[in-house]
């Protein structure tokens, strides 16, 4: 009965430990949603400049080897560069693993996705995913242009682009302690493990878990928490996630594994049935002799002090003491109890001393939990305030900038109103970081924030679009408009003089103007068309100021 309750109670801890879990995953989810936006707007221009590069007459993945597609690789900013072939084979990669894989193999879903996707002209980044061949975290975007022989795929590496844009020890946390800290509380919980399933193997989804091949993993039920026992002293409980993340998932589900090491608490639960076995033994012995003595009225009398004592022994009262009138044999039994009291009665104290020093290190521990909990939302607040600006400059970052340019949007339909956008790039940008350093880099890309910022409208946006790339959102302004507010932009950047411990020097940036079409639901696409226009104000010798114009792109 009680090792009945005792296993109802660890099945209680399991499914609330796998509760937390799925709840930390969606806590994940929303922390790494801005890096996430940031890789889908790469991806989108990479795969864009990738179409450029590949769709031609004369075009053959035979003469892309997979060196020279890791230097295209570089130069687009991604880890691989794929082309998928129409029976879903992957003809040419710099990602080795994957040259010559069937994609359509991974699942059913999958495949139908790929088949399905051939020559619709669709852009389509998925969201954080697994490598079937290795288990590396990535995310993958698609590009399947029409009359295209070919499907472009792009990916980056999540751990290593975190540790980039992020650091080593946030990657650390994210993929470690931010899943597996429970273990510290919970003494029973030996180990917190999260796999990614798909066809292939269960691949690590923590830095610290093993990988798993699929004859390993249970069948785990759609629902619940399902229990099986690796041996006598550990317990493995298993349960799964799906959270639909995305149509373009190649891992199935997410299991997630928690092991119980009981090995302590059934030495606990085995020594107290052999005390139990010896205290009984001892009654039946002691009951044997008074059966046996039964003649004798005074030895009953002391038998029955006797029992007395251990009875009150046994509910913990060991200030009994007997009598001892005759060193016969009740007499040393008396003498027995009564040391077997005075060595209980100093065990209990100890056990007492030692419950209180416990209970104290509880107290401490349960403080320290609290200020690191504490510490820890202090750190998600300022996780959210970041969220919103750049920390170098003290704009707009990306997210918080489409969030405004989605709200000008739906006021410029529903007025009918123009909105423009202007896209900035400092020229020779890396030379400034080379001949003086990046702490010289951060100040001009600080002292370009602050140039522009006055010149602005409250109505207006700014915000930093990713390296030395600024990105102006103009409400209410036309094309014609835009490109004098950037024509007086380039002026004042080129007139500025930066000064830098000894140093003077000044900088001058290209400029690309576009207008929304009120039949767009989103900014993405004029952004893109103003980074065309800035890519041909580059080409033509930086310094300029070029507006979008249809005709001249086509």
């Amino acid at each position: 009965m009680a090792e009945s309750e005792f296993q109802k109670n660890i099945n209680k801890q399991a499914e609330n430990v796998h509760y937390q879990v799925q709840q930390r995953f969606r806590v994940f989810d929303e922390l790494l949603s801005s890096d996430e936006i940031q890789v889908q707007e790469h991806a989108r221009r990479a795969l864009v400049r990738l179409s450029d590069v590949f769709l031609h007459d004369k075009f053959d993945p035979k003469n892309w080897s997979p060196e020279r597609l890791d230097k295209l690789a570089r130069q687009l900013g991604v880890d691989s560069v794929y082309i998928i072939a129409p029976d879903t084979t992957v003809v040419a990669t710099n990602f080795i693993p994957d040259l010559g894989f069937k994609l359509d193999t991974i699942s059913e879903t999958f495949s139908t996705y790929l088949h399905n996707l051939f020559n619709s002209g669709r852009l389509e980044v998925d969201r954080i995913n697994v490598s079937s061949k290795t288990g590396i975290l990535k995310i993958y975007a698609y590009y399947a242009p029409v009359n295209s022989d070919y499907i472009l795929e792009v990916s980056y590496d999540v751990k290593n682009y975190l540790a980039r844009n992020r650091s080593s020890r946030y990657v650390d946390f994210m993929f470690g302690d931010f899943f597996t800290e429970m273990t510290k509380t919970n003494p029973l919980l030996d180990q917190v493990d999260i796999y990614l399933v798909n066809n292939y193997a269960a691949f690590p989804f923590l830095n610290s878990t093993p990988g798993l091949a699929l004859s390993e993993l249970p069948e785990i039920p759609e629902t619940g928490v399902m229990t099986i026992s690796k041996d006598d002293d550990n317990i493995h409980y298993y349960s799964r996630a799906d959270f639909n993340r995305t149509e373009l998932h190649s891992a199935e589900y997410l299991a997630i594994r928690t092991t119980f090491n009981l090995a302590h608490m059934h030495y606990l639960m085995n020594k107290f049935m052999i005390l139990s076995v010896l205290v009984i033994g001892a009654i039946l012995t002691l009951a044997y002799l008074l059966i046996s003595q039964l003649f004798n009225k005074w030895i009953m009398s002391r038998i029955f002090r006797i029992i007395a004592a251990l009875e009150r022994s046994a509910e913990g009262d060991y200030r009994d003491t007997l009598n001892i009138n005759r060193m016969d044999e009740l007499g040393l039994i008396a003498q027995h109890v009564n040391s077997m009291n005075a060595r209980l009665s100093a065990r209990d104290e100890e056990l007492k001393e030692a419950r209180l020093q416990l209970e104290n290190r509880v107290k401490e521990r349960t403080a320290d939990l609290r200020l690191e909990i504490e510490a820890r939302k202090k750190a998600e607040e300022q996780l959210i305030k970041q969220a919103e600006t750049d920390p170098l400059t003290g704009v707009l970052n990306r997210r918080a900038f489409a969030a405004k340019a989605q709200k000008e949007i739906e006021r410029a339909r529903r007025y009918k109103r123009p909105i423009s956008a202007i896209l900035l790039d400092l020229d020779h940008f890396k030379q400034v970081n080379d001949k003086f350093g990046h702490l010289c880099g951060d100040k001009v890309l600080v002292e370009l924030a602050e140039i522009i910022s006055p010149c602005l409208r409250t109505i207006d946006s700014l915000s930093r679009h990713g390296g030395e790339e600024f990105l102006i959102l103009l409400p209410e302004t036309d094309d014609l408009e835009a490109v004098q507010i950037a024509e007086r932009l380039r002026k004042r950047i080129e007139d500025h003089e930066v000064k830098y411990e000894a140093e003077r020097f000044k900088v001058t940036s290209s400029f690309g103007v576009a207008s929304w079409d009120a039949e767009e639901n989103d900014i993405n696409a004029t952004i893109h068309r103003a980074d065309q226009a800035l890519y041909l104000a580059k080409h033509k010798g930086r310094n300029q100021v070029i507006s979008y114009d249809a005709e001249s792109f086509f």
